[in-house]
């Protein structure tokens, strides 16, 4: 858990740095109009305070988001860990397929497989396509999630790629929603495939 806490604290780096610059130079702006001649101790002034704004503003976006992520990943049966702070979380599986396989074949029982799926569950399927696979799934952060799959099949193999982000395309931490996502329906992906090209009794 500690490391999901520092990887979210490195992801938001950038927006409580901007806000310890805004607060800083806020705060050195009022000081030094109530007492220009102490310019120097109002910039200094100014700046500590930024940074403490900027400190604290770091500790509860990482301190929350890790309560999220650790509820999100706990209702999976999922270990937290640093790679759920990373948005957008992708993955790719390689399988073996007879000849004459089609993509649509396989994006149908994939499609199918995770219907099937408890948690997480599917809202909307937004594509459903040759080799193309678009669904939003919820998650109990409340942040939905898009997760893209795309199947290519090339004579006796398939490639499938999955992608999975935030809906809400500017968000850069998401409570580990994605990777809970990506994580939970790997698998199944995986078996839906092979399940596929192997038939119900395997090899």
């Amino acid at each position: 858990m500690l490391g999901y806490w520092l990887a979210t604290v490195r992801r938001s780096a950038m927006s409580t740095v901007l806000t310890a610059v805004v607060v800083s130079g806020a705060m050195a702006g009022v000081l030094i109009s109530e007492d220009t001649s102490a310019w120097a101790g109002s910039l200094l002034q100014g700046t500590l305070f930024g940074l403490a704004a900027g400190a604290v503003l770091a500790v509860a976006i990482a301190t929350s988001n890790t309560w999220n992520a650790r509820r999100t990943t706990a209702r999976h049966g999922l270990p937290l860990t640093a790679k759920a702070a990373f948005v957008p979380c992708t993955a790719e599986i390689r399988v073996p397929v007879p000849t004459g396989t089609t993509p649509y074949q396989l994006t149908d029982s994939v499609l199918h497989a995770l219907k099937k799926v408890p948690a997480p569950r599917i809202y909307e399927v937004e594509e459903f396509t040759h080799g193309k696979l678009t669904v939003v799934c919820g998650s109990s952060s409340g942040s939905p999630v898009r997760l893209r799959i795309s199947i290519v099949t090339d004579r006796n193999s398939a490639r499938v790629t999955m992608d999975s982000r935030p809906v809400t395309t500017w968000k850069r931490l998401d409570g580990g929603a994605s990777w809970s996502v990506l994580t939970a329906f790997e698998p199944h992906v995986g078996r839906a495939v092979r399940y596929d090209t192997d038939g119900p009794n395997g090899d």
